[in-house]
């Protein structure tokens, strides 16, 4: 997402000034390819994807390897490449983001997101930010802050951000290119979402799903589900909203869950013991289809918010 982004691109531009003059090797390395909408970013490009790094002809080792936004247990095929590291770090913001022991825990939970704690490292280090480099660290904070919506944004957000923007950045532009643009099939991903939205009886649970074969019918590309479970969120009544993903082997659900409260981060890992994020947005992956894990899953969120919500769901009429 833009906070995982923004935060890679900042720390890589952050140890390569650390370590100016020395030989130093930084790689960037993701499970995935960095969405379209994120290209524009300078230092966009440096990041690989794992399958990049082995077609490398020289691999090199590392001494030190840096997770951002996330736990190593989160970083997909890249996670073998970490269990050679003797020196392994994690910056985040995330009251559960990973269970692994780190050398070094750049941890502050009182930051909106990673792209915040990364600025506070740059004026540690006493390191100016570059327009340029301020582009993808903003964008990072407003993808977390839902553009300052969110209750984990604090003045210290707000300061940090006007810093950014004091930069000479066109916020507006870069918002609409990384956030709010959308391409046709994510439109498509939209109207498929809310066609198959539904409430559950007490209406404090709202919840949707992409089936692998709507997915594979659609054709987005990476990135273009970003931000729409928002969509679900601002519904008049509900306090809890799961958004149901299924994988294309049909054998993986990724749910991610938003609240206007309630702690969907501890009942993520309740989940599963990789599930976390933040109290009011966070996440998991389970085993099994869809239809195997949404109704167990939503029993499940009916349980833990003590509501009549284990009644059947009622669907949303389509007009």
């Amino acid at each position: 997402d833009g906070d995982s982004i923004g935060a890679q691109i900042g720390l890589f531009a952050l140890i390569k000034a650390l370590r100016k003059g020395k030989n130093t090797k930084i790689l960037m390395i993701d499970h995935s390819p960095v969405p379209k909408r994120y290209s524009f970013l300078v230092g966009s490009q440096d990041i690989i994807t794992f399958e990049d790094w082995e077609k490398l002809a020289k691999k090199p080792s590392f001494d030190l390897g840096v997770v951002c936004d996330g736990g190593v247990e989160r970083t997909g095929d890249v996670q073998v490449l970490f269990k050679n590291i003797l020196n392994l770090a994690l910056v985040d913001h995330h009251a559960f983001g990973s269970g692994l022991k780190y050398q070094a825990n750049i941890l502050d939970l009182t930051s909106s997101s990673s792209c915040e704690l990364v600025c506070h490292l740059f004026e540690l280090a006493k390191i100016p930010i570059t327009a340029r480099l301020a582009e993808a660290l903003y964008i990072g904070i407003v993808f977390d802050t839902g553009f300052f919506k969110h209750s984990i944004t604090t003045p210290r957000t707000h300061y940090v951000a006007s810093n950014l923007v004091a930069t000479g950045i066109d916020f507006s532009k870069i918002s609409d290119i990384a956030i709010l643009d959308r391409s046709w099939e994510a439109q498509l991903l939209l109207k498929t979402m809310m066609m198959n939205m539904e409430r559950s009886a007490s209406g404090r649970v709202i919840s949707s799903h992409w089936s692998a074969d709507e997915l594979k019918e659609i054709g987005p590309k990476d990135g273009d589900q970003e931000g729409m479970i928002n969509q679900l969120y601002y519904t008049e009544g509900c306090d809890v909203v799961a958004l149901f993903v299924e994988k294309e082997n049909k054998k993986e659900v990724k749910v991610s869950f938003r609240s206007k409260g309630f702690n969907v981060a501890e009942f993520a890992r309740s989940l599963t013991e990789h599930g976390g994020g933040h109290i009011r947005a966070a996440g998991c992956t389970l085993q099994g289809g869809l239809a195997q894990v949404k109704p167990v899953v939503l029993e499940r969120l009916a349980a833990a918010l003590g509501s009549s919500d284990s009644q059947p769901q009622k669907k949303t009429s389509s007009g």
